[in-house]
Protein backbone atom coordinates (compact mmCIF):
# COMPACT_ATOMS: atom_id res chain seq x y z
CA UNK A 1 0.00 0.00 0.00
CA UNK A 2 1.14 3.55 -0.71
CA UNK A 3 2.55 5.80 2.01
CA UNK A 4 0.26 8.78 2.42
CA UNK A 5 2.73 11.12 4.18
CA UNK A 6 6.20 11.02 2.57
CA UNK A 7 8.97 9.51 4.71
CA UNK A 8 6.50 8.44 7.42
CA UNK A 9 5.43 4.83 6.79
CA UNK A 10 2.42 3.63 8.72
CA UNK A 11 3.68 0.05 8.71
CA UNK A 12 6.72 -2.03 7.71
CA UNK A 13 8.23 -0.72 4.47
CA UNK A 14 8.01 -3.03 1.47
CA UNK A 15 9.36 -0.82 -1.33
CA UNK A 16 11.89 2.02 -1.23
CA UNK A 17 14.27 3.97 -3.43
CA UNK A 18 17.66 4.04 -1.75
CA UNK A 19 21.39 3.72 -1.99
CA UNK A 20 21.46 1.24 0.87
CA UNK A 21 19.31 -1.76 1.71
CA UNK A 22 17.57 -3.18 4.75
CA UNK A 23 16.23 -6.70 5.23
CA UNK A 24 12.82 -7.44 3.76
CA UNK A 25 12.58 -4.29 1.62
CA UNK A 26 12.54 -4.26 -2.17
CA UNK A 27 15.02 -1.56 -3.15
CA UNK A 28 14.82 0.42 -6.37
CA UNK A 29 18.33 1.84 -6.85
CA UNK A 30 18.57 5.46 -7.89
CA UNK A 31 19.87 5.90 -11.43
CA UNK A 32 23.12 7.72 -12.06
CA UNK A 33 22.45 11.42 -12.61
CA UNK A 34 25.02 12.42 -15.21
CA UNK A 35 25.07 16.08 -14.16
CA UNK A 36 25.99 15.36 -10.54
CA UNK A 37 29.48 14.74 -9.16
CA UNK A 38 30.30 11.01 -8.90
CA UNK A 39 29.94 11.00 -5.10
CA UNK A 40 26.35 12.28 -5.40
CA UNK A 41 25.29 10.75 -8.70
CA UNK A 42 23.13 8.00 -7.20
CA UNK A 43 21.67 9.90 -4.24
CA UNK A 44 17.95 9.20 -4.46
CA UNK A 45 16.98 12.30 -2.46
CA UNK A 46 18.57 14.58 -5.06
CA UNK A 47 16.60 13.11 -7.94
CA UNK A 48 13.23 11.97 -6.58
CA UNK A 49 10.63 13.65 -4.40
CA UNK A 50 7.63 11.70 -3.10
CA UNK A 51 4.40 13.68 -2.86
CA UNK A 52 2.53 11.09 -0.81
CA UNK A 53 0.27 8.36 -2.07
CA UNK A 54 1.06 7.14 -5.57
CA UNK A 55 2.74 10.28 -6.93
CA UNK A 56 6.41 11.20 -7.19
CA UNK A 57 8.28 13.95 -9.05
CA UNK A 58 11.68 13.57 -10.70
CA UNK A 59 13.96 15.49 -13.09
CA UNK A 60 13.37 15.16 -16.85
CA UNK A 61 16.45 13.03 -17.48
CA UNK A 62 15.48 10.26 -15.03
CA UNK A 63 11.75 10.18 -15.78
CA UNK A 64 11.95 7.23 -18.17
CA UNK A 65 13.92 5.22 -15.61
CA UNK A 66 11.50 5.89 -12.75
CA UNK A 67 8.46 5.28 -14.92
CA UNK A 68 9.83 1.89 -15.90
CA UNK A 69 10.75 1.07 -12.30
CA UNK A 70 7.74 2.48 -10.42
CA UNK A 71 4.72 2.42 -12.73
CA UNK A 72 4.49 -1.41 -12.42
CA UNK A 73 4.02 -0.77 -8.68
CA UNK A 74 1.14 1.61 -9.40
CA UNK A 75 2.96 4.94 -9.18
CA UNK A 76 2.37 8.04 -11.25
CA UNK A 77 5.72 9.66 -12.09
CA UNK A 78 5.47 13.40 -12.70
CA UNK A 79 8.11 14.94 -14.94
CA UNK A 80 9.74 17.98 -13.35
CA UNK A 81 10.72 20.98 -15.40
CA UNK A 82 14.26 21.53 -14.18
CA UNK A 83 17.31 19.40 -14.92
CA UNK A 84 19.81 18.88 -12.15
CA UNK A 85 22.93 21.03 -12.25
CA UNK A 86 26.47 20.05 -11.37
CA UNK A 87 26.97 22.38 -8.41
CA UNK A 88 25.03 23.79 -5.48
CA UNK A 89 22.26 24.94 -5.50
CA UNK A 90 21.38 23.63 -8.98
CA UNK A 91 21.66 20.06 -7.65
CA UNK A 92 18.97 20.64 -5.01
CA UNK A 93 15.85 21.30 -7.13
CA UNK A 94 14.13 18.14 -5.85
CA UNK A 95 15.71 17.92 -2.39
CA UNK A 96 12.59 18.47 -0.29
CA UNK A 97 11.46 16.85 2.95
CA UNK A 98 7.91 16.53 4.24
CA UNK A 99 7.39 16.31 8.00
CA UNK A 100 3.74 15.96 8.90
CA UNK A 101 1.85 18.88 7.35
CA UNK A 102 5.00 20.80 6.40
CA UNK A 103 7.10 20.67 3.23
CA UNK A 104 10.54 21.99 4.16
CA UNK A 105 12.42 23.47 1.20
CA UNK A 106 14.21 26.44 -0.29
CA UNK A 107 11.60 27.99 -2.64
CA UNK A 108 14.24 29.85 -4.65
CA UNK A 109 15.90 26.62 -5.84
CA UNK A 110 12.96 24.17 -5.84
CA UNK A 111 11.71 22.99 -9.24
CA UNK A 112 8.62 25.00 -10.17
CA UNK A 113 6.46 22.00 -11.03
CA UNK A 114 7.39 20.26 -7.79
CA UNK A 115 6.74 23.42 -5.77
CA UNK A 116 3.24 23.79 -7.21
CA UNK A 117 2.44 20.16 -6.44
CA UNK A 118 3.66 20.58 -2.87
CA UNK A 119 1.71 23.81 -2.36
CA UNK A 120 -1.49 21.92 -3.18
CA UNK A 121 -0.82 19.38 -0.43
CA UNK A 122 1.29 20.90 2.35
CA UNK A 123 2.15 24.04 4.23
CA UNK A 124 5.46 25.29 2.80
CA UNK A 125 8.14 25.92 5.43
CA UNK A 126 10.79 27.99 3.61
CA UNK A 127 14.44 27.64 4.59
CA UNK A 128 17.75 28.81 3.13
CA UNK A 129 19.28 25.33 3.00
CA UNK A 130 18.95 23.78 -0.46
CA UNK A 131 19.84 20.32 0.82
CA UNK A 132 16.66 20.22 2.88
CA UNK A 133 16.06 16.46 2.78
CA UNK A 134 19.73 15.60 3.18
CA UNK A 135 19.73 17.77 6.29
CA UNK A 136 16.65 16.22 7.90
CA UNK A 137 15.77 12.82 9.31
CA UNK A 138 12.00 12.72 9.94
CA UNK A 139 11.16 10.84 13.13
CA UNK A 140 7.37 11.30 13.18
CA UNK A 141 4.65 13.70 12.13
CA UNK A 142 5.83 16.19 14.75
CA UNK A 143 9.53 15.43 15.15
CA UNK A 144 12.76 15.59 13.18
CA UNK A 145 16.54 15.46 13.53
CA UNK A 146 18.65 17.96 11.61
CA UNK A 147 22.22 19.18 11.34
CA UNK A 148 21.15 22.56 9.97
CA UNK A 149 20.67 25.48 12.36
CA UNK A 150 18.32 27.37 10.03
CA UNK A 151 16.06 24.36 9.56
CA UNK A 152 16.09 23.69 13.31
CA UNK A 153 15.01 27.26 14.06
CA UNK A 154 12.30 27.34 11.38
CA UNK A 155 10.89 23.95 12.38
CA UNK A 156 11.04 24.80 16.07
CA UNK A 157 8.93 27.91 15.52
CA UNK A 158 6.13 25.73 14.13
CA UNK A 159 6.03 23.63 17.29
CA UNK A 160 7.84 20.62 15.82
CA UNK A 161 10.09 18.76 18.23
CA UNK A 162 13.61 19.23 16.85
CA UNK A 163 16.97 17.71 17.73
CA UNK A 164 19.87 19.76 16.36
CA UNK A 165 22.98 17.65 15.85
CA UNK A 166 26.43 17.80 14.33
CA UNK A 167 26.91 15.83 11.12
CA UNK A 168 30.45 14.90 12.16
CA UNK A 169 31.08 11.18 11.84
CA UNK A 170 28.89 10.77 8.74
CA UNK A 171 31.00 9.78 5.73
CA UNK A 172 30.65 11.14 2.20
CA UNK A 173 34.10 11.13 0.58
CA UNK A 174 35.69 13.24 -0.81
CA UNK A 175 33.69 15.75 1.24
CA UNK A 176 34.49 16.57 4.87
CA UNK A 177 31.33 14.84 6.00
CA UNK A 178 27.88 13.87 4.80
CA UNK A 179 24.42 14.50 6.22
CA UNK A 180 22.78 12.27 8.80
CA UNK A 181 19.46 12.63 6.97
CA UNK A 182 21.11 11.14 3.89
CA UNK A 183 22.37 8.13 5.85
CA UNK A 184 19.08 6.92 7.26
CA UNK A 185 15.34 6.47 6.77
CA UNK A 186 12.30 5.13 8.60
CA UNK A 187 11.51 1.54 7.65
CA UNK A 188 8.50 1.37 9.97
CA UNK A 189 6.88 3.81 12.41
CA UNK A 190 9.12 2.41 15.15
CA UNK A 191 12.37 1.70 13.26
CA UNK A 192 14.95 4.08 11.77
CA UNK A 193 17.45 2.31 9.52
CA UNK A 194 20.92 3.86 9.84
CA UNK A 195 23.51 3.10 7.18
CA UNK A 196 26.18 2.54 9.83
CA UNK A 197 26.52 2.90 13.58
CA UNK A 198 25.55 5.92 15.70
CA UNK A 199 28.52 5.21 17.94
CA UNK A 200 30.82 6.97 15.45
CA UNK A 201 28.93 10.26 15.72
CA UNK A 202 29.64 12.73 18.55
CA UNK A 203 25.88 13.18 18.97
CA UNK A 204 25.02 9.50 18.53
CA UNK A 205 23.88 9.21 22.14
CA UNK A 206 21.60 12.23 21.80
CA UNK A 207 20.11 10.76 18.63
CA UNK A 208 19.40 7.48 20.40
CA UNK A 209 17.66 9.23 23.31
CA UNK A 210 15.62 11.47 21.00
CA UNK A 211 14.47 8.48 18.97
CA UNK A 212 13.54 6.62 22.15
CA UNK A 213 11.48 9.59 23.35
CA UNK A 214 9.39 9.25 20.19
CA UNK A 215 9.05 5.47 20.35
CA UNK A 216 11.59 4.84 17.59
CA UNK A 217 14.55 2.46 17.70
CA UNK A 218 17.64 2.73 15.47
CA UNK A 219 18.51 -0.26 13.29
CA UNK A 220 22.25 -0.01 12.63
CA UNK A 221 23.06 -1.72 9.34
CA UNK A 222 26.82 -1.93 9.91
CA UNK A 223 29.41 -1.36 12.62
CA UNK A 224 31.18 1.38 10.67
CA UNK A 225 30.48 5.11 10.54
CA UNK A 226 27.16 6.13 8.98
CA UNK A 227 27.61 6.57 5.22
CA UNK A 228 25.59 9.16 3.32
CA UNK A 229 24.44 7.42 0.14
CA UNK A 230 21.28 9.53 -0.06
CA UNK A 231 18.15 9.12 2.03
CA UNK A 232 16.10 5.96 2.04
CA UNK A 233 12.80 7.01 0.42
CA UNK A 234 10.02 4.65 1.53
CA UNK A 235 7.26 4.31 -1.07
CA UNK A 236 5.09 1.37 -0.03
CA UNK A 237 4.38 -0.25 3.33
CA UNK A 238 1.94 -2.66 4.90
CA UNK A 239 -0.94 -1.35 6.95
CA UNK A 240 -1.39 2.02 5.24
CA UNK A 241 -4.70 3.66 4.38
CA UNK A 242 -4.16 4.21 0.64
CA UNK A 243 -4.51 1.27 -1.75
Amino acid sequence: MFIDIPYLPQGPVELAVSGFSAAGIEIVPAPEAAALPPALGRHADLGLCPLGGAEVVCPPDTCDYYRAALEPHGFSVIRGGQALGVSYPADTAYNVVVVGKFAILNPSVCDGILLRELERRYEILPVKQGYAKCSVAPVGENALITGDVGIAEAAGRTGLDVLLIRNEGVLLPPYKNGFFGGACGLISPELLAVNGSLGHMPDGGLIGKFLESHGVRPVELSSGPPFDTGSLIPLKATGNNIT
